[in-house]
């Protein structure tokens, strides 16, 4: 009951957030022919006097045919799905309108805007999910439009979950602004990924940068907002996008006049998202196979030892765990790299009721906002001022989680001021690395420029720093995958970084 309480609460705030329902309007009001309506068969008439028929070569003729190019690789699996209506036009012709191709080239369309844009040619699939391997090797990117509301039987939602956790990425395109579309997207997602929350992306997001910077969005009512799109994740990975506005309209320009209640993107601005979605969802395939993959632990792994330092991971209320196996993978770097006898398995803890004083360092992560209770702030700050350290890693590094970061900061230690942490420092110049240059990606370098080496900002206790922030993401780094649009390390400056940082905990 609870559960569905809060699940009502948030398809009511993203519906406020994206497009309102109408009231006036029905299902069906939103499966109408989009665009022209057909013309009329032209009468054909035999003239008095035919032209004879041209004669035939008594030997065929040779010809040297060129071969065909091999066919572009799949990208885009269009998915069937519903049923249709047959609609009569003012001229008394009429169009049978599927629920699943509203707009029949939509996907055709935006490959050819890609093609021009990135250099890449692919093609769209049909695919019909009974059939459908369920590989996103095959189909890498799985996309449902329409007007009237999706419903899928459990083993479809089984099979697109699987497909989902295997790397694969689902577009929910509500393709004429439809809430009732939008609203069962919605409902869809979370019964296939039950525990992933659902978040309206932010502006910043890497999905609105990938090739084309997108900060504002125009509608076919002429309104300018920000890109509206949901999402759930997959660690860090987009797994699934929603959008309450109509994109494929866009990708073909094809006005919807016959819905009234139609809210759709601009053309370009259809356009831009639908080349920087393209550009996100090959992106970051690898990290799809990378999370995929998982991490395996044997037994002796499993085996609690006192004498192994433990990474010990803090949840949130919001999205904590962000990039699974990369601790892991940090941890072997330092067994290996930094003489620590580093324990592989990470430790997530509750702070409200988990004992944190056994942990020489705790680590907490995030995408987007995030909150804790008074007594896990309280907890936390305990633990710091009887010598454990904090150390805050901002996934992705997004404007939404480096502001929750500051605001938990103020409450932990409101007589003390965040501030950024010199070169000169302990926690930079005694560590095992030396630093250079920054190693930032692309994307962090346009968000912090100037900067020619790793940003860390703490909180200070005398001459050791308790609390520790990175706002710009570490763990994505140690994942050691492309994650082309985030403001990120690169995998050997957050290797270093990460055990510059450690070893700093060790020994102060």
């Amino acid at each position: 009951m609870k559960n569905n309480l809060l699940m009502s609460m948030l398809f009511s705030g993203l519906l406020l957030a994206g497009t309102a329902l109408p009231l006036s309007a029905g299902e069906d009001d939103f499966l109408k022919p989009v665009g022209k309506p057909p013309a009329a068969k032209a009468q054909r008439r035999q003239g008095g006097e035919a032209m004879p028929p041209l004669p035939l070569p008594a030997t065929p003729l040779r010809r040297s045919e060129k071969k065909r190019p091999p066919s572009p690789t799949a990208l885009i699996g269009k998915v069937v799905w519903g049923g249709y209506i047959d609609y009569t036009w003012e001229n008394g012709l009429t169009s049978r309108v599927f629920d699943w191709n509203m707009v029949s080239a939509d996907c055709q369309q935006l490959l050819r805007i890609v093609k021009n844009y990135m250099k890449l040619e692919y093609k769209v699939q049909t695919i019909d999910i009974a059939t459908f391997s369920g590989s996103p090797s095959e189909i890498p990117i799985l996309y449902f439009s329409g007007g009237r509301s999706l419903k899928f039987t459990p083993e479809e939602r089984g099979k697109l979950r699987q497909y989902l956790l295997d790397g694969g990425m689902i577009w929910f395109d509500s393709i004429v602004g439809s809430p009732y579309f939008y609203r069962s997207a919605l409902e869809e997602i979370h019964k296939i990924l039950p525990d992933a929350p659902i978040k309206r992306l932010e502006p910043d997001h890497p999905v609105f940068r990938m090739v084309i910077p997108v900060s504002s969005a125009k509608t076919n009512t002429g309104q300018t907002i920000e890109p509206a799109m949901d999402g759930i994740y997959i660690g860090s990975r987009l797994a699934a996008v929603i959008s309450p506005y109509g994109m494929g309209c866009g990708w073909d320009n094809a006005e919807p006049s016959l819905i009234s209640d139609a809210k759709i993107y601009q053309n370009r601005t259809a356009t831009e998202i639908g080349v920087n979605l393209t550009a996100y969802s090959i992106g970051w395939f690898e990290n799809g196979m990378a999370y995929a993959s998982g991490e395996t632990y044997s037994e002796k792994d499993k085996v609690a030892s006192p004498d192994k330092i433990v990474f010990a991971q803090v949840k949130t209320s919001g999205i904590w765990n962000s990039d699974p196996g990369a601790e892991s993978k940090f941890m072997r770097y330092l067994a290996k790299n930094v003489n620590i006898d580093a324990g592989t398995q990470p430790v997530y803890i509750n702070p409200a009721s988990m004992p944190l004083e056994d942990y020489p360092f705790l680590y907490l992560s995030g995408i987007g906002a995030f909150k804790l209770t008074t007594q896990e702030i309280e907890r936390l700050r305990t633990y710091m001022d009887k010598g454990g350290f904090l150390l805050l890693n901002n996934s992705l590094g997004l404007n939404e989680f480096d502001n929750s970061v500051r605001q938990i900061c103020a409450i932990l230690y409101p007589d003390r001021q965040l501030e950024r942490i010199p070169d000169s420092d302990p926690a930079f110049s005694k560590g095992p690395f030396k630093f250079v240059q920054s190693g930032f990606s692309d994307a962090a370098i346009v968000k912090y420029p100037g900067c020619s080496k790793p940003l860390l900002y703490g909180i200070r206790d005398g001459e050791r720093y308790k609390l520790i922030y990175s706002p710009v993401d570490i763990a994505g780094g140690w994942m050691g995958t492309p994650r082309p649009g985030s403001v990120c390390y690169s995998t050997e400056t957050a290797l270093r970084l990460g055990a510059d940082l450690i070893t700093y905990f060790m020994t102060h």
